[in-house]
């Protein structure tokens, strides 16, 4: 008479209960580093209000703002957060966001990315974000020095790695 099979083992239950715990924690990861890009981006998206009066300035006088006064913003650069941003900042036409604002993922709180202006061929504004290539052009002041980031290099949009 043939043999039926009853159900499972208790060892191909422990395997598959280990393989969805596995797979979990790789989903928990992933989802993870999703949430702390789009906090990322919204200090981008800080900086991307600051870009154009620096450009405006630039283009308006030959000189890029040394600072958000002068590009025409308030004097703190507190005045410029949001719920992951605590700081937007302006120096020598370039600017320097930092996160911390008060939903702010854990990992990113107090690190920093910069966005540096450079002018490229028929005076096209081009923008250094993060860990990106040096674009083709020449800085916007002669003073100006692109600042690496302070954040992981998985965080940073591909623009900026």
């Amino acid at each position: 008479m043939p043999k039926c099979s009853r159900g499972f083992t208790l060892i191909e239950l422990v395997i598959v209960i280990l393989l969805i715990g596995v797979l979990a924690s790789l989903a928990v990861s992933a989802y993870q580093t999703f949430t702390v890009r789009a906090q990322v981006s919204e200090g981008l998206n800080f900086a991307a209000g600051a870009m154009v009066p620096i450009t405006d300035i630039y283009r308006n006088n030959g000189v890029a703002p040394a600072n958000r006064v002068a590009a025409g913003m308030s004097p703190l650069a507190t005045d410029s957060r949001g719920s992951y941003v605590s700081s937007v900042e302006i120096i020598d036409g370039r600017i320097d966001v930092t996160f911390g604002g008060p939903l702010a993922h854990q990992d990113i709180v107090g690190k920093s990315v910069s966005l540096t202006p450079y002018v490229g061929d028929g005076e096209a504004m081009l923008w250094r974000c993060g860990n990106a290539a040096l674009p083709a052009g020449q800085p916007l002041e002669v003073g100006t020095r692109h600042l690496p980031p302070t954040l992981d290099n998985r965080y940073l949009p591909a623009h900026c790695r």
